[in-house]
């Protein structure tokens, strides 16, 4: 009796070492809502900092709004870089905050600007993320000032147009790690001259986004 009760406690003890590392191994790994390299790769740690450029061979355009004939900028530079604050299990939404934007390389479509420069104001900025459909993106608050300098033709003194919205919206993607923003409409405060059109519309792409934060940088995907 003894030895049979011993036998049924070894075999018992046996099947829990067994079956406790398969039982483990089916558990699926978690994925946040940011995970670099692939989807579903390691996921991306709050804290980490995010960094992305223009997408190849695109540009960043600022265009007049409600014109016929719209006066527009064409922007051959930017960058943004953004510090993960939050970043929870697929689904959900992560939240940065932006802490740096440039845009350089900017002309205007008129011969009446010598010269553009822009300067995004009011960093840090907060940025979500979501996993839903078409991961939509939002920015809150973006402002930037455009600092004009007129042609000596036009005798004009050179002057700012400061443009905000409350939220600009758009799209990540997994196809190249991008972000978008189409046509997103800015307007101008008040007090900022009365030669800055009204409103202006915002259509860029950036891309890939990298983790600046992680060896080889690589890329940033949506779960």
């Amino acid at each position: 009796m003894r030895k049979s009760l011993f036998v049924a406690a070894t075999l018992a003890a046996s099947a829990m070492l067994v079956l406790a590392p398969a039982g483990a191994a089916l558990a699926a790994p978690r994925s946040d809502v940011l995970t670099t390299v692939k989807v579903g790769g390691p996921n991306v740690k709050a804290r980490d900092v995010l960094q992305a450029g223009l997408k190849a061979r695109t540009v960043l355009t600022f265009t007049q709004v409600g014109v016929a004939h719209p006066i527009s900028l064409r922007c051959t530079k930017s960058t943004f870089t953004a510090k993960v604050t939050a970043n929870p299990p697929h689904p959900g939404t992560a939240v940065m905050l932006l802490t740096g934007q440039t845009v350089t390389g900017c002309k205007a479509n008129t011969t009446l600007v010598q010269s553009v420069t822009v300067t995004v104001t009011k960093l840090p900025s907060k940025v979500t993320i979501s996993d839903a459909k078409g991961f939509p993106v939002t920015v809150f608050g973006p402002t930037a000032v455009l600092k004009i300098v007129p042609a000596p033709i036009t005798k004009v003194k050179p002057f700012s147009c400061i443009y905000s919205a409350r939220t600009i919206k758009g799209n990540a993607s997994n196809i190249g790690s991008l972000i978008s923003f189409k046509k997103q409409v800015f307007t101008v405060q008040k007090g900022s001259g009365i030669l800055c059109p009204k409103q202006g519309a915002l259509t860029v792409t950036y891309g890939p986004v990298v983790d600046l934060s992680v060896v080889h940088h690589p890329h940033v995907f949506v779960n």
